[in-house]
């Protein structure tokens, strides 16, 4: 093969790559203009969650205790905390009574909680409740957003509140009968908290 074969041969090579190159290219770019004319949104839907925490321990006649809870959720939906126990000095083995401790519950919690009535309960029998109202079910909502962390954000600015997360304290009180041997109670208590949780789905739209 002489000079001006291998130049020619050289030249085939060099179209052929450039054409190759230009239909590599042609494909991202149809590719990319499909992807475009393709417009995306983001459907949001809501689960209600429920968590228990249990607490349990001894008030003594003339003191309190304290049960400390701690809720990491944001999105909260309600919170109750319920206190129970048995009268451990219900009836007389000697001289009867028909009497029984009293027992009481004050609950406190993080900043801009409201309670649904009082944060205090007291009486001679369980359970005794109170409870704090914080948020209703966020309706289901379809978003317009760059990508999915974008609708994320979107979420959790504007619909996930932190009203309610932190520490909560339940302090149980007694006031208990005439009675030289009535020294206390052994009680329980549960903090139950409704969340909800957040799932996003992409959808195509036309």
């Amino acid at each position: 093969m002489d000079k001006r074969d291998k130049i020619v041969v050289a030249a085939g090579v060099v179209i052929v790559i450039i054409a190759l190159i230009g239909v590599v290219y042609q494909q991202e770019d149809t590719s990319s203009a499909e992807e475009m004319e393709k417009q995306y949104a983001f459907n949001v839907n809501w689960d209600k969650k429920t968590v228990t925490l249990p607490g349990e321990g001894h008030v003594a006649k003339g003191g309190t205790s304290q049960e400390n809870f701690t809720i990491s959720e944001r999105g909260l939906g309600s919170v109750t905390v319920t206190l129970n126990w048995q009268d451990d000095w219900a009836s007389g083995f000697i001289i009867p009574w028909n009497w029984s401790d009293t027992l009481s519950l004050r609950v406190s919690g993080p900043s801009g909680v409201s309670f649904s009535g009082s944060s205090e309960a007291s009486g001679f029998s369980g359970p005794l409740t109170v409870m704090a109202d914080i948020g209703d079910k966020p309706e289901s909502v379809q978003l317009n957003a760059s990508n999915m962390s974008h609708a994320e954000e979107i979420v959790e600015e504007q619909y996930m509140s932190s009203t309610g997360t932190g520490d909560w304290t339940a302090t149980v009180g007694i006031d208990t009968k005439p009675f030289l041997l009535d020294r206390g109670n052994d009680y329980t208590v549960t903090l139950e908290y409704t969340y909800y949780e957040y799932t996003i789905k992409k959808v195509e739209v036309s």
